[in-house]
């Protein structure tokens, strides 16, 4: 079993920050009036892979960041939120993480709960946590002498200035959410003091943060403790911030960050983006199609875990048809969250449209919280060895492997039409909906695709370790619950390191699997005894099955079910080869 201290994780992009702070030109900073929002920037596409913001690895993510999230920003109540999260579970679609979104505080970030709207949040963290929900709050950097949305100044607005916590000067700045000052998050001792912000509503039980974009209002030259930097360089400053004080006060914590946005290019390091989202989206086609980019082009600089915004958040409301697309998307990528101010509880909510809506949600819900243990193996891979959970990302095809052994195609578009062509390396590929069917590498499959599926193919010798609870997807049953389910798939000799939560943290330990399907032979390597449930794809009923301790084969879906409790499995099938026919 490997644990994990608290990530020492930021260290790196901090010097090359201080690095580059001394080659910054100076800047000017002073006015008594709001200064207006800088000029629109040019969006730089570029991966500069000499820029400090890809210099690191991914962190590592808890297990429970990959359960599927919803966002409440609409109603921004207590019981707007505890409704929004009884309404997927009573209606049996998983959830595991609730973004409590801005105004939830008496003042924009000083962190401290407004009773109005959230009444005993301590109460609420709790009745949150009983479900196996998880909350994230919403912040950003700004301190505010003007708010909107009715919300006070900010109580330590000039004492803030007075201690030098604030940028160029205290100039203040037209944000959107008010004209405020920009917390220095360069100075050691700012940085310190909001951290003890966060920790006082941390104290109720608080999983991980949502650092948002108000940083975007300052200019091109900042002006700091450590001298003048660049716009681009104080923004890295911001997020490693963010995120440090989030796991000193809890490590197991995630930060939403932005990784590349269409609003404002290249935002939080690699290193400091827990998990990272695009930004702002419309409901419609055409915002699932900038996602798509956005997403890909983050996925392509090696961010790791990309969670996509499920409807969108601002603008065109996603009708049904768009709902279940984008939902399709955020299911079979690492992170799926649904919520925003579009309609969050109404369009965005699959109960809204009708009853079809609900049981595709559900499927492919339920699909990603299945899929919750080989999304955190791969976060793991991309921590240790760098690069994303996304992979190969293919813009023009619409298309993504997720992880080694999932390929995904994206129906973004009103036709229904796809067209994926599967990695050219390693052996065949399998369809998930239609298991007979096994394509070879590099064929291209074109296609009109049901509304209920998208297209998903899985890679022969592939081991998917899997949370299974229930026989909705097919990939179990009720008694698969409380195993550890292997669902595998022989093809020649293969094996597979896999990296399995020990908790809902970030603690793993590493389970390997190795099977030749000419030999019908697999071999489980554990350094713990679990009970292990193990879901072969046989073409054949076998004859009989050594290693077991219970064992049975369904002829319909063609798989063997085997159950073992050991550290280590040696199971193999006489008179019966695994290879297709």
């Amino acid at each position: 079993m490997r644990l994990h201290p608290r990530p020492l994780s930021a260290a790196l992009p901090v010097r090359l920050v201080l690095l580059l702070a001394a080659l910054a030109l100076a800047a000017t900073a002073s006015a008594a009036e709001p200064a207006a929002a800088p000029r629109r920037r040019p969006i730089d596409r570029t991966i500069d892979r000499s820029h400090p913001r890809f210099a690191g690895k991914p962190p590592l993510v808890p297990r429970w960041a990959f359960e599927p999230w919803v966002w409440e920003d609409n109603g921004n109540t207590r019981q707007s939120t505890e409704q929004l999260v009884d309404g997927y579970l009573a209606r049996d679609i998983p959830t595991g993480v609730v973004i409590v979104d801005s105004p939830w505080t008496t003042a924009y970030n000083n962190f401290v709960w407004d009773p109005k709207r959230y009444p005993d949040p301590a109460a609420m963290s709790r009745g949150l946590h009983a479900k196996g929900v998880r909350l994230i709050l919403w912040q950003a950097g700004m301190l505010n002498r003007v708010a909107e949305d009715g919300l006070a100044p900010d109580p330590d607005f000039d004492r803030a200035l007075a201690l030098g916590y604030v940028v160029n000067g205290g100039q203040e700045y037209k944000w959107w959410k008010g004209i405020g000052r920009h917390v220095d998050f360069t100075n050691p001792a700012a940085c310190a003091w909001w951290t003890q912000r966060m920790a006082q509503a941390a104290q109720v039980g608080v999983d991980g943060w949502k650092a948002d974009q108000g940083e975007g209002a300052l200019p091109d030259i900042v002006e700091t403790s450590r001298g003048p930097l660049p716009h681009k360089i104080f923004k890295l400053a911001y997020y490693h911030a963010i995120r440090e004080a989030a796991l000193r006060l809890n490590r197991d914590a995630v930060v939403l960050a932005r990784p590349f946005s269409h609003q404002g290019g290249w935002a939080a390091a690699i290193a400091d983006c827990s998990v990272g989202w695009g930004g702002d989206f419309s409901g419609d086609w055409a915002g699932l199609q900038l996602q798509l980019d956005n997403m890909y082009l983050s996925a392509a600089a090696g961010y790791g875990v990309l969670a996509v915004e499920v409807g969108g958040f601002y603008r065109a409301k996603s009708t049904k048809r768009e709902l279940i697309r984008y939902a399709q998307f955020g299911a079979l990528m690492p992170v799926m969250c649904n919520g925003g101010a579009n309609g969050g509880l109404a369009e965005h909510l699959p109960w809204f449209h009708d009853e079809e809506t609900v049981r595709i949600y559900r499927r492919f819900a339920t699909l990603h919280h299945e899929l919750g243990d080989y999304l955190f193996s791969c976060a793991v891979d991309a921590h240790l060895h760098g690069g994303s959970v996304v992979q190969t990302p293919d813009i023009a095809r619409r298309q993504h492997r997720l992880g080694p052994d999932l390929q995904v195609g994206v129906v973004a578009d009103a036709t229904d039409r796809a067209s994926v062509t599967l990695p050219a390396d390693g052996g065949p590929w399998i369809d998930w909906w239609r298991q007979t069917e096994i394509h070879p590498a590099g064929a291209t499959i074109a296609s009109v695709v049901p509304l209920d599926q998208c297209p998903l193919y899985v890679r022969a010798g592939a081991v998917l370790p899997m949370t299974v609870t229930s026989d909705l997807m097919g990939n179990g049953d009720a008694a698969s619950r409380g195993r550890r389910t292997l669902v595998c798939f022989p093809h020649g000799k293969s094996e597979r390191r896999l990296h399995l939560p020990t908790g809902a943290g970030i603690d793993y330990e590493d389970v390997t699997v190795a099977m030749d399907a000419s030999a019908g032979t697999l071999t489980l390597r554990s350094p713990s005894r679990q009970p292990w449930r193990l879901r072969v794809k046989c073409l054949a009923a076998p004859q009989e099955v050594r290693g077991a301790t219970t064992w049975a084969y369904d002829p319909r879906g063609q798989w063997l079910t085997a159950d073992v409790d050991a550290a280590d499995v040696q199971l193999s099938l006489r008179q019966f080869s695994l290879r297709e026919n």
